[in-house]
């Protein structure tokens, strides 16, 4: 299949699929007058990347797990060894957990000075808590969503 088709079977843009060539991570054949060509495993290899980038994994990461860029996630793996692969995921993890209980320290913090806010000013009007709606709620564009730009989409350059 050409990148267009790959692109379109992915849900991704040509550029990226460009970039994960250029990362190493995806090996296209080349035909004779240049133009790309994928194998049937493509689409796994790219969902696979997508996947394993939106988990906080970098590039240099799923170069270390590349064997295991081919396999279905969620069934038998075919990574030759797995050690390289297992300590990556388990500093990504921890980085994680790093993250999530930073995190879920500011929120205390913050519903820690709104409580103390209110005190002060007891008639003002509360407002729902954020954390408590399902992520759904808040799409941008949607009633729900914040009037700010911050939580507008980025328009595409």
């Amino acid at each position: 299949m050409r990148i267009g088709e790959l692109a379109h079977a992915t849900g991704t843009t040509t550029r990226a699929l460009r970039y994960y060539e250029e990362q190493g991570l995806l090996r296209p054949d080349r035909s004779t007058n240049g133009y790309r060509s994928y194998g049937d495993d493509a689409v796994r290899v790219v969902e696979n990347i997508r996947l394993l980038l939106a988990a906080g994994l970098t590039t240099d990461d799923l170069r270390l797990v590349d064997g295991c860029l081919r396999d279905a996630l969620t069934g038998d793996h075919v990574c030759d060894d797995a050690t390289p692969k297992i300590e990556v995921f388990e500093q990504r993890l921890s980085l994680l957990q790093q993250r999530i209980n930073d995190l879920v320290e500011v929120r205390d913090q913050l519903l820690d000075r709104l409580a103390d806010l209110r005190k002060i000013q007891p008639n003002a009007v509360a407002q729902p808590n954020p954390a408590a709606q399902p992520d759904h709620a808040a799409q941008p564009g949607s009633a729900d969503a914040p009037h700010c730009p911050s939580a507008m989409a980025r328009p595409r350059r």
